[in-house]
């Protein structure tokens, strides 16, 4: 079934398609329903009593009522937060318990909100035992979808030396650029070795300054 917004006009034809595909394919179960809770917005307010006499014993019914309470939950529940960064150095200790000791080069994102949660930790790429090819677009993927404020993006060094190769601080360079642009910053980038890590925010590296005229916003007479 092809997903779409439930507005006044459609929502009669929408549970219609909901009941029989839980096997209530009665067009009068349809009528049922809406004698019962005449809006699929009223249902949010009726009470046990109520939804006890729709259901009335039928088991698919039961089961329709709570798909459509899990959808008003999935609409209200709040966003998880997987941590909170506060400082490089606590982020970086963080990075460093779990990528020192991985055998192959691996980059990770992690999107933040505009409080600097965590709100999503994604592994972008995964590489060989000395390189890890990805491109900038695979990383603001990560914020796009998740609706990020700013990204911290790290990748390990197998070798266990923490120091950034040309081509690192060239890519993570880049990087915060492309942020700059589109209104995402890149908050750190962290390179982690076995026993240190390089962190571009604590080495004066971030932020970046860039043309300021390609980053503000066009304006028209």
């Amino acid at each position: 079934m092809q997903w779409c917004q439930v507005t006044v006009k459609n929502e009669r034809q929408l549970v219609s398609r909901v009941l029989a595909s839980l096997g209530l394919t009665d067009v009068q179960e349809c009528d049922r329903f809406f004698r019962y809770f005449q809006t699929v917005a009223r249902l949010r307010y009726a009470s046990q009593r109520q939804c006890r006499a729709y259901v009335a014993g039928q088991h698919q019914r039961q089961a329709f009522l709570q798909a459509l309470a899990l959808g008003r939950w999935s609409q209200r529940a709040p966003r998880e937060i997987l941590g909170e960064v506060q400082a490089s150095s606590q982020i970086g200790q963080a990075l460093m318990d779990d990528l020192r000791f991985l055998p192959q080069e691996q980059l990770e994102v992690l999107a933040l909100d505009v409080k600097h949660q965590i709100i999503d930790r994604q592994t972008v790429f995964r590489g060989t035992l000395d390189s890890c090819p990805v491109h900038p677009r695979e990383i603001f993927r990560v914020a796009l979808v998740t609706g990020a404020a700013a990204l911290v993006v790290a990748h390990n060094h197998p070798s266990g030396n923490a120091t950034p190769s040309a081509n690192d601080l060239a890519f993570m360079n880049r990087l915060a650029k492309c942020g700059q642009l589109m209104g995402v910053p890149l908050l750190d980038g962290f390179v982690v070795g076995l026993s240190s890590y390089f962190s571009l925010r604590e080495n004066g590296q971030l932020p970046v300054e860039i043309d300021q005229s390609i980053s503000e916003p066009l304006k028209t007479d």
